[in-house]
């Protein structure tokens, strides 16, 4: 499974560079049980799109947990995103930069 997310996470690397925007469920049983994360930067910004120029509605701190019901990647340019539940967002769904975090 890990490698099926790093192949995920390439993908969405490699077709971002090409300034592609890619969202997307990634694969896997973890998908069917939702994705918690933790946060390992001191502050991390949680974005409304998977975009660095994307309003950032909240900030979270090293050690929060976390993640959303499914496990989602989105990419833009180099930048890698993972989905996060949120209420700061207009449609409940966050994006955090994929190395802000790690998934528990």
């Amino acid at each position: 499974m890990r490698m099926t997310r790093l192949t995920t996470i390439a993908l969405a690397a490699a077709l971002g560079c090409a300034g592609v925007l890619v969202v997307g469920p990634a694969a896997g049983a973890s998908a069917q049980l939702g994705c918690q994360y933790k946060v390992l930067w001191p502050t991390a910004g949680v974005y409304e799109d998977p975009n660095p120029n994307s309003v950032v509605v909240k900030t979270k701190h090293a050690g929060d947990i976390v993640g959303a019901s499914t496990c989602e990647g989105g990419g833009y340019n180099e930048y890698g995103y993972v989905l996060v539940t949120t209420d700061a967002a207009a449609d409940r769904r966050g994006w955090m930069r994929v190395e802000a975090v790690v998934q528990i």
